[in-house]
């Protein structure tokens, strides 16, 4: 095996229900397994994203037995950051790398810099409500500068 499928964690609702963006990219990831199913899929976020995004993804068919959850992540940085080991640990250096279109580019960079070569893939996503689409275009763009400056976002 050498590609994986990198879901990447995302809020949960306050009841402990996985929100929609979570929903989001576990399905879409469970999607791009089904058209490789020799990958491995790389659950990552801590407070029960990874178990969620698990899953959802055996809900849609993928095996147990192809999934790795990643659960002591609570921010992007630390996704990549725990994720990279234990895909180096399983020869694997080539991710398809899931997460919403507007955090691929900050996610993007911060898993080159972990020496991943990476395939981005983001799902379809309404623009839904034009003020919640803004605010997050601006504060990846935020985070994105910090990422690039090397300083961590708070």
């Amino acid at each position: 095996m050498t590609h994986a499928i990198l879901i990447l964690g995302a809020a949960m609702a306050a009841d402990g229900r996985p929100g929609p963006a979570l929903i989001r990219r576990a399905r879409h990831g469970a999607a791009l397994w089904a058209d490789m199913p020799g990958a491995l899929v790389v659950a990552s976020g801590g407070g029960g994203e990874a178990a969620a995004i698990a899953a959802i993804c055996v809900d849609a068919g993928v095996p147990e037995a192809r999934i790795v959850q990643e659960t002591r992540s609570r921010n992007t940085a630390e996704n990549i950051a725990f994720s990279a080991p234990l895909l180096a640990a399983r020869g694997i250096g080539r991710v398809t790398l899931v997460t919403d279109y507007y955090h691929l580019p900050r996610a993007r960079l911060l898993a080159r810099r972990a020496g991943l070569r990476v395939v981005p893939a983001a799902p379809r996503h309404g623009i839904g409500r034009p003020h919640r689409h803004a605010w997050l275009v601006l504060r990846e763009a935020a985070a994105l500068l910090l990422a690039l400056s090397g300083r961590r976002r708070p």
